[in-house]
């Protein structure tokens, strides 16, 4: 009952504007001074938690991630999907979800996938037809691959608070991502026409070829030189990244690291994006989004520690259990509550809050923490979609200057008919999450 008033504090404060840290301590604080914990334990819980190495982890992918989405990288990775998908019907568009899983697969981030391919593909494709609140509402749908394309920070965060492998986490991700991106290909191939318009193209007369048209001039091969090598710096990061995890040469943390100086050095002097000083304003906007973070995971886990010490998760699977004993209706049931919650709090928070009261009912349902995790990644994923929260979805409206409320119905389809599926698929079918690690894993 305590803590039942206390999530409604949390979520009150937070809907009227308190910082999310400060809502989560003011709701440690009620539940302490009703006498379930003691304020004497905070500062000690609050140090063990940011007194970790594997927490390290999670500046370096996030600064990585920035470095990344500087670096001009997707450019790159936008002309690679549009050969790819040329003569497919929609295939311009389609390259919007392609791209999303390249782009993932370099920084880890849901909203810099967003940011960047708002401001990189909504403008090129704009002046070829397409509608530019189809091209929002596609690319917010197509965010999250972000982090289900490894290596993604949500993992990072979820093995903080369980006993999961971060590599395990990280190729958990991949089948599931692969085909959530397959099936909004499809439905972007039924979708496309009612919103691309190719007669508001202008039509100019094309001039005359010269007689040398047919010839490679010099130029063109030093760009198609450049072009080779900029994609394979592309494509270098996630293979040395990942390989490396896998191959066990380094950890999570360490893998962070080397995704920072990669992207400093590539993106100083391979694309040439930005100068040392621009990179030490990159690092700076860095510490100011890990700081946030910073703040955030003790307050959270503050009161996540409270709930385990009082066994509120066993209540909670208790109840649950009380409700139904099928298999079935409880992981329905987990759903629905990943699916609401996520309307209303931000991915991090769900993880570090939700993870320890749902780790016993998932148990109880055969579910392991590895296929938890993966029903955890899409349901923050939906819930970055989905309003009153729906981050990536305002990211997308605020680049390309479009009302949200214009999103949503381009958006639906993608939500109804990939989004909402796959979170099915990921709880009823486990190898589609435990397949992938289970070759390289013992879980």
């Amino acid at each position: 009952m305590i803590f039942g008033i206390a999530a409604i504090l949390i979520l009150v404060m937070i809907f009227i504007g308190v910082a999310v840290p400060l809502s989560f301590l003011g709701g440690s604080f009620f539940v302490a001074f009703m006498g379930l914990g003691s304020t004497g334990t905070f500062a000690t819980n609050a140090f063990y938690v940011l007194n970790s190495i594997s927490m390290l982890a999670i500046p370096l992918f996030i600064v990585g991630g920035s470095l990344i989405e500087r670096s001009g990288i997707a450019n790159v990775l936008i002309r690679v999907a549009d050969k790819m998908l040329h003569n497919v019907k929609g295939g311009l568009s389609a390259t919007i979800p392609v791209v999303s899983c390249f782009f993932g697969a370099l920084c880890g981030s849901a909203l810099a996938t967003a940011n960047t391919l708002s401001t990189a593909m909504v403008p090129e494709l704009e002046k070829k037809g397409y509608d530019k609140a189809y091209l929002a509402a596609l690319i917010a749908a197509s965010s999250p691959f972000g982090f289900m394309i490894p290596p993604n920070v949500n993992a990072i965060v979820f093995a903080s608070v369980s006993s999961a492998s971060v590599g395990a986490l990280f190729m958990a991700t991949i089948v599931p991502g692969i085909i959530w991106a397959g099936i909004y290909l499809i439905i972007n191939r039924l979708m496309y026409r009612r919103y691309y318009h190719p007669e508001r193209i202008s039509s100019e007369p094309s001039p005359e070829l010269p007689a040398s048209a047919g010839k490679v001039e010099p130029d063109t091969q030093i760009s198609a030189k450049r072009f080779a090598l900029e994609l394979t710096v592309a494509v270098l990061m996630p293979v040395i990244v990942l390989g490396g995890i896998y191959g066990g040469i380094f950890t999570a943390t360490e893998a962070g690291a080397i995704t920072c100086l990669y992207g400093a050095v590539m993106g100083m002097f391979i694309y040439k994006r930005f100068s040392l000083i621009q990179l030490i304003s990159i690092f700076t906007k860095g510490v100011k989004d890990v700081s946030a973070l910073a703040i955030m995971f003790p307050m959270t886990l503050i009161f996540s520690r409270l709930m385990t010490l009082n066994h509120i998760p066993e209540l909670v699977a208790q109840v649950m259990l009380s409700i139904t004993d099928s298999r079935i209706g409880l992981i329905l049931l987990i759903d629905i509550l990943l699916f609401l919650i996520g309307f209303f709090l931000d991915g991090n928070v769900i993880i570090l809050t939700l993870v320890p009261l749902l780790t016993p009912i998932a148990s109880a349902c055969g579910i392991d923490t590895i296929q938890l995790a993966v029903i955890v990644f899409v349901a923050i994923g939906i819930g970055s979609i989905t309003p009153p929260m729906a981050t990536c979805l305002m990211a997308c409206s605020r680049v390309c200057d479009v009302p949200i409320h214009y999103l949503i119905k381009p958006i639906m389809p993608f939500l109804l008919f990939g989004a909402l599926p796959i979170l099915v698929a990921v709880s009823f079918i486990p190898a589609l999450s435990t397949w992938l690690p289970g070759l390289f894993y013992s879980f």
